[in-house]
């Protein structure tokens, strides 16, 4: 028995099934009780739907009653009366009477249940009855009597009585199945039916104000409309279906009472003390806590000696929908005069209800952005900050303000809302600081970089560096960016250094960056010194600076450093919800975990970008992510699919990544064996490494010596390593440095080919286990070809191992294996890509609980992975995940 999308319900379909499949032997009765909008319904109908088509005849009533006695009951048999003539003498007269069928005095609730239960039971001789009953606790209470009467006798024959009641409710002697709200998994899983083309920061909201209710993942989504952050930050729309299930008895309160209700809902605090004060303002005369009496009653709140908290969060909307605009302003006003100690949400409340502009509360909002940013997260800043324009006199001032918010919308990558807000900065009389800003802005957010923007950038840069640094730091910034991403423009690099030492002197992450960004061979040095040192990472507490430092370690090539760096503002940016920046840094973690050769972590975190992106609807990352996917599946010798990746990104007509797909398939025809095609598409990447090597160019080296090695185009590739030889005498790259040695062995003479094998895997290749395995397999090749068996073999499964470890069996590792023998599968091979997640992060010592966060699935599901997991590979416990995975011991967690 399932209703078709029931979700989180197996354990009460269970239940209900086993007692309907009693029937025709025996019967009984059930309570399912639950708070409103769980989805009691919906087990009733599920019920009803296996009952029908088991071919048990069914009798149905939902609890509404026009208040006179046995009104519910006469619904409810309605379909069988016509057989009441049947039932033994007098009681046929006594349930028509009761009914109002026929004449004479009320007769006794006893003898009414007695007659409708023997009705009942001579239909069900015939054939099984199901009784439901929706809301009973709306029904008469002469009804309910009677339905407690047949629901004790009701096992003794083919009488299943289900109802279903209000939590706090129930009907004596009938067992009480709960129907609780749903656990994460299943409410993000229904939210996902019903919001899926609401944006991410919506569907979070929704689903931490519905609190796993059914209802409210159904209803307010289909409720929300569309406001920017000022109108939607503390409020949600709710509809009918919702206000009735969650306020029915709002419109039936006192006045004070509704008064008390609605200065509590346009609050968020609860404190008692203000909550009357304020309703007293409203009310024009004092408000006492007895008037919240009926309010209780009707479950709408509860009360202890300081605080008033709504029963769920949906009464509370529902609350404020009921009102009217000016009574709801009526009630900020009231709270904001009872809030002097309190500037900061007097402030709030005040910019609720102000009409026009005000000065005054413009400048105390955009003076509490921050303690908002730390108390309620970026969208309350955003709202701040917007509201603060809107309430701001001056054009100037108020664009700059639109601009502020924008800043902070990007950092949550919210693109739309981001041109949103420079789009009404631009509106403004801007000064030249914010035009160059709002240019800035628009820069950094839009999908294809085009070099023009950016020499605009570079030359305002002079002007501002005097009267305006920090801005001048971020135009040199986001100009470096350009110029990295969009390469050959050699006036714009050089635009940009020139621009940086007008800055110098300065430490600031900015201009690191910017001069990592713009020539990381001529200044790799210099960037190399300035980046701080492997010891102090883990003490550096600003997610921006770490970011920073490490896209320039990026850039220069120190994919070792920039782990390290990348890794720390990880979980800050995660913890600050700054999901834009976020998607940015995990993609450039990833690219440079895939060049060290960690592909399990990299492969977890583009996942995490991924599903980032999704949510947050950045085109131009969706680009950059599945050129990286290309990158991953050519590494691991999947060409077809690294092609299909390549021709999807290469649809977007992205010119910033074209290096990404030429590395992509490169590396793929390298796989196939198609040296010279190889070749041409990695050659370019390689051209004048002193113009602005990028990390696609030094990520190439290997593939470039393997491609011309084993083609016809070794004596080409000798001049490009000459080439390449002098750029590492300008730069201390160690991208590059590690790769030189293998470069100089598989290109050199037999004569002294061996020597240089030597000294390329004398290097410490610890956190490089790629470039380990490639120099190991290209020496068990050299020393295969050279007729020496034994030491080949020895060399080949020593790198056969590496190429398991990493995840590379199906490229490199298969020549590896031939020569070495069969090979064992890999763990990637053993689990599926959600299991090896898993247990990777397992293995790095996080709880059940903790991975269920990081990955939004529930912690049984955590569970229920690693159960399978453990079989597959071997092992019994967590504890053995970290030496199968090659990972460093965990540190003990509480699981």
């Amino acid at each position: 028995m399932y209703e078709a999308g029931l979700l989180g319900r197996d354990e009460q379909l269970r239940v209900l099934q086993e007692l309907i499949g009693r029937l025709p032997d025996a019967g009984g009765a059930m309570a399912l009780q639950g708070g409103p909008g769980v989805g009691k319904s919906a087990l009733l109908r599920a019920a009803a739907e296996r009952a029908r088509t088991t071919g048990w005849q069914i009798l149905e009533v939902a609890g509404r009653s026009d208040g006179t006695p046995f009104s519910g009951l006469r619904e409810l048999l309605r379909p069988v009366l016509d057989t009441a003539g049947a039932l033994p003498a007098g009681q046929g007269g006594i349930l028509r009477s009761a009914l109002e069928i026929g004449s004479g005095p009320p007769p006794e609730t006893f003898k009414v249940a007695l007659a409708a239960f023997n009705l009942i039971a001579t239909r069900a001789a015939e054939q099984p009855v199901v009784l439901i009953v929706d809301d009973v606790q709306w029904l008469d209470r002469p009804t309910r009597d009677v339905l407690a009467f047949m629901a004790r006798r009701a096992s003794d024959n083919p009488i299943v009585i289900l109802v279903a009641l209000r939590r706090g409710r129930n009907m004596p002697d009938v067992p009480v199945l709960d129907v609780p709200v749903l656990d994460e998994s299943s409410a993000r899983r229904l939210l996902a039916r019903h919001a899926a083309t609401l944006p991410p920061a919506v569907r979070e909201r929704i689903l931490g104000e519905a609190l796993g209710n059914p209802l409210a993942l159904v209803e307010l989504p289909a409720a929300w409309r569309p406001t920017r952050p000022s109108g939607s930050w503390t409020h949600l729309p709710v509809s009918s279906a919702l206000a009735t299930a969650f306020a029915a008895g709002l419109g039936e309160l006192p006045v004070q009472a509704r008064d008390a209700l609605l200065v509590a809902a346009v609050d968020q605090v609860g404190d008692l003390a203000e909550i009357l004060a304020a309703a007293s303002v409203l009310a024009g005369r004092a408000v006492e806590v007895d008037a919240l009496d009926s309010a209780v009653a009707a479950s709408l709140i509860r009360l202890d000696r300081t605080t008033l908290r709504f029963l769920h969060p949906v009464v509370r909307f529902a609350v404020s929908e009921a009102e009217t605009p000016v009574r709801r302003q009526a009630a900020d006003a009231a709270m904001a005069q009872v809030l002097a100690e309190h500037p900061d949400r007097r402030t709030w409340h005040r910019a609720q209800f102000v009409n026009g502009p005000d000065d005054e509360i413009a400048d105390e909002l955009a003076d509490a952005h921050a303690s908002l940013l730390r108390r309620h997260g970026v969208v309350a800043a955003i709202w701040a900050l917007e509201r603060s324009a809107q309430l701001t006199a001056d054009s100037a001032t108020r664009g700059h303000r639109f601009l502020c918010a924008a800043e902070h919308a990007y950092g949550l990558g919210r693109t739309r809302l981001t041109h949103s807000l420079i789009d009404e900065a631009e509106r403004q009389e801007l000064s030249d600081a914010d035009r160059a800003k709002a240019w800035r802005l628009r820069d950094i957010s839009d999908a294809d970089p085009q070099p023009g923007p950016a020499r605009t950038q570079v030359r305002d840069i002079a002007e501002l560096s005097a009267g305006d640094p920090d801005l001048a730091l971020d135009l040199l910034l986001s100009a470096a960016l350009r110029a990295h991403r969009t390469g050959a423009d050699p006036a714009l690099r050089a635009g940009v250094v020139a621009a940086a030492e007008r800055l110098a002197g300065t430490s600031d992450p900015r201009h690191i960056a910017a001069l990592a960004l713009a020539e990381p061979v001529l200044y790799g040095r210099t960037v190399a010194d300035r980046l701080p040192s492997n010891e102090t990472v883990w003490s550096l507490p600003d997610a921006d600076g770490l970011r920073l430092f490490g896209m320039a370690a990026h850039a220069i090539g120190d994919p070792v450093r920039a782990v390290d760096l990348l890794g720390r503002a990880e979980p800050i940016l995660r913890e600050q919800g700054r999901l834009g920046l976020l998607s940015e840094t995990l993609l450039t973690e990833a690219a440079d975990l895939l060049l060290l050769g960690d592909w399990p972590r990299a492969a977890h975190l583009t996942e995490e970008a991924r599903r980032i992106l999704a949510e947050t609807r950045q085109p131009a990352r969706v680009a950059a992510l599945t050129s990286m996917d290309a990158v991953a599946a050519a590494l691991r010798g999947q060409a077809e699919r690294a092609d299909e990746l390549a021709d999807t990104v290469a649809a977007w007509q992205r010119t910033d990544l074209i290096p990404t797909l030429r590395l992509a398939r490169g590396v793929a025809r390298l796989g196939e064996g198609r040296y010279t095609e190889a070749y041409e598409e990695l050659r370019p990447l390689l051209d004048q490494p002193h113009e602005g090597l990028r990390w696609q160019g030094f990520a190439a080296v290997m593939p470039f010596v393997m491609a011309a090695d084993r083609g016809s185009t070794r004596h080409e590739a000798v001049h490009v390593l000459a080439v390449l030889e002098e750029a590492a005498r300008v730069t201390p790259a160690p991208l590059l440095h590690v790769q030189l040695p293998y470069a100089r062995a598989v290109l050199a003479a037999d004569a002294v080919a061996e020597e240089l094998y030597m000294v390329a895997l004398g290097q410490d290749l610890a956190r490089w286990p790629l470039v380990k395995a490639r120099t190991e397999h290209a020496y068990g090749q050299w020393l295969r070809r050279r007729r020496q068996a034994a030491r080949s073999r020895t060399m080949l499964l020593s790198a056969r191992t590496a190429f398991e470890l990493i995840g590379a069996s199906d490229w490199a590792g298969r020549n590896a294996a031939q020569a070495a023998g069969s090979r064992l599968p890999s763990v990637t091979e053993l689990l599926s890509p959600q299991e090896t997640l898993i247990a990777r992060l397992a293995a790095e010592g996080l709880s059940n609980r903790e991975i269920a966060e990081r990955l939004h699935l529930s912690h049984r599901t955590v569970a229920a992975h690693l159960y399978r997991a453990f079989p597959k590979l071997g092992i019994t416990s967590r504890s053995e995940l970290a030496p199968l995975l090659k990972l460093p011991e965990p540190a003990a967690s509480d699981h």
